[in-house]
């Protein structure tokens, strides 16, 4: 397995951005998008999955599917209980991401979902059940993403090589209803891609009983309506981008569709939410070094009018990266 701290050579991070773009690009198509041999490629992707330095999965959008609300919970655990609180947030299904975060010891976000209103009021109300050694500090429930962690990518390939990689990837509909409802049909392909993005048509197909080109159909239509997100799970530290931080940001009403538009733009923004709260737009950004953090925050940040408040933290250690395995969260 690759620590954090490792790094990838040159021919393999372009080969993991190209994932990011598109879990679903066959190795041939990659080779001669990225101008490499097949089996370079393949060889190397066969490392990466192997050491486990890359994971394509997939994402429901909660809201979308009906599955609850997503709310990012920042905690202080006591004493020195840190890890034990965050390998106990780790193991939960209803916990998608965990990090320690610098301002003060002990302290560590995480997102949960909250499957339904009772449960959205116990969590907000109480925190998060079955943690006795940590308080919880804030909880923001997200009211809009502006990009999510499966919308981004190491910027490392050219405008064309990203234009032509993003040529066979699904496109949402023009139109999309607010909700989708889940049928158990699409539940069934949802928890194979989550388990595997990269499986084939024909192993979906073996697997759940289909025809390969049934198989093709329900991953469309699940894509389409934008119900599932295909995504390559990777440690930006991985690709040359170790420093990562979050960003809580108090914005005047009438900046917030520009702030965060033009936050989901930067290469440096991992993701970005409208979020409820004091602070009403969170970002995570992933960096070169702590000085691209310092001119982030005042070349691109400083430049807006809208932005009344700031607070910055690195994120020291992550526990816990994307979905779970198991399908749809419990």
């Amino acid at each position: 397995m690759m620590n954090d701290s490792d790094n990838l050579d040159r021919v393999d991070q372009r080969i993991v951005a190209a994932l990011q773009i598109n879990p679903r690009a066959g190795v041939a198509e990659m080779g001669r998008i990225l101008g490499e041999h097949d089996r370079s490629v393949a060889r190397r992707l066969q490392r990466l999955i192997a050491t486990e330095a890359v994971h394509a999965t997939a994402e429901y959008d909660a809201l979308r599917c009906g599955l609850g609300n997503v709310v990012q919970v920042r905690l202080k655990a006591r004493g020195d209980c840190l890890e034990d609180v965050a390998g106990g947030l780790a193991k939960r299904t209803d916990v998608l991401n965990v990090a320690a975060v610098s301002g003060g010891g002990g302290l560590l976000w995480c997102e949960v979902l909250a499957p339904s209103r009772p449960l959205l009021h116990s969590l907000m109300a109480g925190g998060i059940p079955g943690l006795p050694d940590a308080d919880m500090l804030d909880a923001h429930i997200v009211l809009r993403h502006f990009k999510t962690e499966a919308q981004w990518h190491a910027p490392v390939l050219t405008e064309e090589e990203e234009r032509r990689l993003r040529a066979s990837v699904v496109q949402p509909l023009p139109s999309l209803a607010d909700r989708c409802e889940l049928t158990p049909t699409d539940e069934r392909v949802a928890k194979s891609l989550i388990g595997n993005a990269r499986i084939s048509l024909t192993d979906l197909a073996r697997e759940l009983g289909f025809s390969t080109a049934t198989a093709g159909r329900r991953v469309a239509a699940l894509l389409e309506r934008r119900m599932l997100h295909l995504r390559t799970v990777v440690a930006p530290a991985l690709v040359g981008r170790p420093v990562e931080a979050r960003i809580r940001l108090k914005v005047h009403p009438a900046g917030i569709e520009t702030v965060g538009e033009t936050l989901a733009a930067c290469p440096e923004v991992r993701c970005c939410a409208a979020v409820t709260g004091r602070h009403n737009l969170l970002a995570d950004l992933c960096l070169e070094h702590e000085t691209s953090l310092y001119g982030f925050v005042v070349d691109q940040l400083g430049s807006f009018p809208h932005i009344l408040e700031l607070d910055t933290e690195i994120v020291t250690h992550t526990y816990k990266r994307g979905p779970v395995l198991n399908g749809a969260p419990q």
